[in-house]
């Protein structure tokens, strides 16, 4: 599948362009596929390490661990992307991408610095009859060997690009891949765990609530189910930062981790939570000012092993009751309380 743009297209003034204004190197890539751009957006949306990975032919992915291929559904969760969001990426061990801007469903810029290299990376989707032209531009400052970076960087962007395209064009064929309007709603296979959603509101302000949050110490005191804490890496909660912590009562007690997959002070934090047995979890928390205090709402989804494989209206109740528990202790501490609550 030809990812070359036109000549146009390399000339064009793209969205980003002022990022990275004194970019040395510009590496642009365009394809066609056979979907309007509102279909196409929240696969965009969802793209990241520890989110929605990045979609790659069938074939290349069957030589792929199974942790590091891209997601063949759109995942709900993951589509409430906003400016400011920090997305981890797969450059190196705490290489990240910051959302610069957005137009749903037609411009996706994201920013990020690396050691001395400065860049951005553009998406931009036009209506092409009834389908979409995909334009893609990474834009790089402060490389220090450009010809290397132009000529092997520039192969490595234009073939990751097209597995990108044959890939997204894969999921676009499937039953169920596109789920209309901007695919925020999306519907999830059989195949997918559902999701236990509870909200609580809470006598603080969301920076109350987030400072709680912010201190991974204090995860064992409000997560039902951590017993106590191992270690907290420094940048917490940044993304792709984890805290370690065990479950269970001595001498029978289980070590797992959680990682930070968004992280929006006072608004917005998603964990990706071990819990074993029960396998991996999606964990998403959102803050909102209400009243003089905040409304938390607080989604679990199964991702991995036997929580999403028999999830059910019976696990999902019990999921619910745990997290209310939970939300009942991320209040209290949130408030301070001096006397119970009720």
């Amino acid at each position: 599948m030809s990812v070359r743009p036109t000549a146009a297209e390399r000339a064009a003034v793209l969205p980003g362009d002022d990022v990275v204004p004194d970019a040395t190197i510009a590496m642009d890539t365009a394809f066609s596929l056979p979907a309007p751009p509102d279909a196409l957006w929240p696969w965009f949306v969802q793209l990241g390490k520890r989110r929605g990975g990045y979609p790659l032919p069938r074939w290349v992915e069957a030589l792929t661990p199974p942790d590091r291929r891209g997601s063949r559904h759109l995942e709900p969760t993951l589509q409430g992307l906003a400016v400011g969001d920090v997305i981890p990426d797969w450059g190196g061990r705490h290489a990240t991408f910051t959302v610069h801007e957005m137009r749903p469903p037609h411009t996706l810029v994201h920013r990020s610095t690396r050691d001395h290299v400065r860049l951005s990376w553009a998406v931009v989707l036009a209506p092409e009859g009834a389908g979409t032209r995909v334009q893609l531009r990474l834009r790089l400052a402060g490389v220090r060997h450009r010809r290397t970076a132009v000529v092997l960087g520039g192969a490595a962007d234009r073939l990751t690009v097209a597995g990108l395209a044959v890939g997204l064009r894969e999921r676009l064929s499937a039953p169920a891949s596109v789920s209309g309007a901007a695919g925020a709603g999306a519907a999830r296979g059989p195949q997918d765990g559902g999701m236990a959603t509870v909200e609580r509101h809470v006598a603080a302000p969301p920076t109350a609530v987030w400072d709680v949050l912010a201190n991974g110490w204090t995860y064992s005191n409000w997560v039902v189910g951590a017993s106590h804490m191992r270690a907290v890496e420094e940048a917490w909660p940044a993304a792709g930062a984890k805290l370690h912590h065990s479950q269970g009562t001595w001498p029978v007690t289980l070590d797992d981790e959680a990682v930070v997959e968004v992280s929006k002070p006072a608004s917005r934090l998603v964990l990706r939570a071990k819990g074993r047995p029960f396998g991996e979890a999606r964990v998403e928390l959102d803050l909102r000012a209400e009243d003089g205090g905040t409304r938390i709402t607080m989604t679990e989804v199964p991702i991995s092993g036997p929580g999403r494989w028999v999830h059910n209206a019976a696990t999902e109740l019990l999921l619910k009751h745990r997290n209310t528990e939970a939300l009942e202790r991320l209040a209290a501490m949130a408030e301070r309380r001096t006397t119970p609550g009720h």
